[in-house]
């Protein structure tokens, strides 16, 4: 039900609108960047992509950058934004976070931008288990979850088992959020080691995370 949401979502999205949207991720000066440029990492995997912000950020400071999202108009957008830009679009691939193709340890680092709370949590925790194995032992990975808003209480939904909301009607109808709390992300990411974390200025939980050595 979820990826057809977000299929559905993507392809009401204007194209030329997005790519005005992506002007403030090219060149991207933050410490989440210099963070993977100060550990030596080369190649990123944009996991679930959206739109490409973050494709474009690692790629417009040098990193070769590997996107995908479960939505095919998603990484459809996520390619012509690199294009763009003039950088390399051809590692942009429709996919599933918890089943990417890609193999163990391909990456230095990994991107998931407001990924894992918009996923059950049984589905969140295999998520998990294949970004850390998609990237290489000591790699980086950079996880973000979106706190809660009144508005996110106030569409028609329920609740899940897990406690995840499920919207049932309106513009986000099909989609999951599940708000995530500290002692929760941590017991998701049990197994890193936290690098850095900060509350960017839209409003996310920013964490970088070193994947366990071997």
């Amino acid at each position: 039900m979820s990826e057809n949401f977000w299929e559905a979502l993507w392809s009401r999205e204007d194209g030329g609108a997005l790519l005005m949207y992506l002007e403030r991720f090219y060149k991207l000066k933050s410490r989440v960047v210099d963070i993977f440029k100060e550990h030596g990492a080369t190649r990123i995997c944009d996991a679930a992509c959206g739109y490409g912000a973050y494709s474009v950020a690692f790629a417009s400071n040098g990193f070769e950058v590997y996107s995908f999202d479960v939505s095919p108009t998603a990484a459809m957008f996520t390619r012509a934004g690199l294009e763009h830009y003039g950088l390399d679009g051809s590692h942009v691939k429709a996919a599933d976070v918890t089943s990417t193709g890609y193999p163990g340890g391909f990456f230095d680092g990994t991107v998931a931008n407001s990924v894992l709370d918009y996923m059950s949590v049984s589905d969140a925790q295999k998520a998990i288990v294949e970004l850390r194995r998609i990237t290489k032992p000591g790699g980086l990975i950079m996880l973000s979850f979106d706190r809660a808003g009144e508005d996110d209480f106030s569409a028609p939904h329920e609740f899940l088992p897990d406690g995840s909301v499920l919207y049932t009607s309106g513009s986000r109808s099909g989609m999951i959020f599940h708000p995530y709390g500290d002692g929760e992300i941590r017991m998701l990411s049990e197994g890193l080691e936290i690098l850095y974390t900060e509350l960017n200025g839209g409003g996310e939980q920013v964490y970088v995370f070193k994947n366990a050595a071997e």
